[in-house]
């Protein structure tokens, strides 16, 4: 395998969009919940770019909460060199609690290659 992880994101959709949907240094990752927990989450991006990719790879991801359970995965994807920067919108996904523990866990050819951690948070005022 061979391919570099340019950056990987969670971030909320409505945020990423109203900041002009660009991944810049900076952007915070970051899930909202429309209510109090446990709820659904608001639709959110899950965003990665890769780099130096020579003869491809299948990637995967998942959802880790902070005690260590997946609480979602993605589907596995077959990466090619034209591919570049990737997003899966997720718009559907229940969290049992907030909590800054959360994670982004990514796979190449099934060995993890990184994590991302990022919050899960009441909505404003929850």
């Amino acid at each position: 395998m061979g391919a570099t992880l340019r950056y990987a994101k969670v971030v909320d959709r409505d945020s990423f969009q109203r900041s002009g949907a660009q991944v810049r240094p900076g952007l915070d990752s970051g899930v909202r919940l429309k209510g109090d927990a446990p709820g659904p989450a608001a639709p959110f991006y899950i965003l990665r770019a890769w780099d130096d990719v020579d003869a491809g790879f299948t990637e995967t991801w998942r959802i880790v909460e902070p005690y260590g359970r997946t609480v979602r995965e993605g589907v596995a994807r077959e990466m090619l060199a034209e591919h570049g920067d990737v997003a899966d919108e997720i718009d559907d996904l229940q969290f049992e609690y907030a909590d800054d523990g959360y994670q982004l866990v990514l796979e190449v050819d099934g060995r993890e290659v990184a994590r991302v951690d990022f919050p899960v948070l009441e909505a404003a005022g929850g």
